[in-house]
């Protein structure tokens, strides 16, 4: 597999986070277990809140699920208390570990590239995933859309601008890789980047629709085959 032929050289390569970097649905599970044991220290309940969310979400239910174990568990919690567990969920210092080969491809394509990360989602939570990542200290610029304004948020081209001007690179020298064709690769394709997506088990989006003009120009399967892709061996 190769890259498609491209009239400039690729300067940078911006990941994506979420389902990209590590399992979303291990995040999640940590979560689940954070409001359990805040349910518990505060007296609320003892019951199995944890392996009832995970096996809900299994099951493609990730949506209210406060609400859910409000009433399953007839909790009686007010909607100030449900709020503390929005909370409690977002701002958790997540057990998540990166994909396999993470940070090794990680460090070969910061040997040849600029690496950007570009993600949505609350910048404390996001923030909070990649301190517990504990990934190689290689990106030359981060950009949590959320903490910019929601006119930031994909599919709208206005974060990879920002990005691609912070590592100074045109955007015809740029690679975006994510997973969510719904809205991960509409704006870097309209910009001109190269787009690679990243399919793994289990990834919470992989269902998704193709937004128009969302499709990747190439997709892979790990990240060993990402750095294959991307990393050219030496002459």
């Amino acid at each position: 597999m190769s890259t498609p032929a491209r009239a400039k050289p690729l300067q940078a390569v911006v990941l994506d986070l979420d389902d990209t970097l590590y399992p979303e649905r291990e995040f999640v599970r940590s979560g689940y277990h954070a409001v359990e044991a805040a349910l518990r220290d505060r007296g609320i309940t003892d019951k199995p809140i944890a392996d009832w969310l995970w096996a809900r979400a299994l099951g493609g239910e990730f949506a209210g699920a406060y609400d859910a174990i409000n009433d399953h568990f007839q909790l009686g919690l007010s909607a100030e208390q449900l709020a503390e567990l929005v909370t409690c969920y977002r701002e958790h210092t997540p057990a998540i570990e990166p994909y396999p080969d993470v940070r090794e491809v990680l460090s070969q394509l910061a040997g040849r590239f600029k690496l950007g990360l570009l993600s949505d989602g609350v910048a404390l939570t996001q923030g909070n995933k990649l301190a517990a990542l504990d990934l190689p200290d290689v990106f030359a610029a981060t950009l949590f859309t959320f903490a910019r304004g929601p006119e930031y948020a994909k599919p709208a081209p206005a974060g990879f601008e920002a990005l691609a001007e912070e590592l100074g690179v045109p955007h015809d020298a740029c690679c975006y890789v994510g997973d969510n064709v719904s809205k991960d690769f509409v704006a870097p394709n309209a910009l001109g980047w190269l787009t690679i997506r990243l399919v793994m088990p289990g990834q919470i989006y992989a269902a998704k629709d193709i937004a128009p003009g969302g499709a990747p120009a190439v997709e892979v399967h790990s990240w060993s085959t990402l750095g294959s892709l991307l990393v050219t061996p030496a002459e």
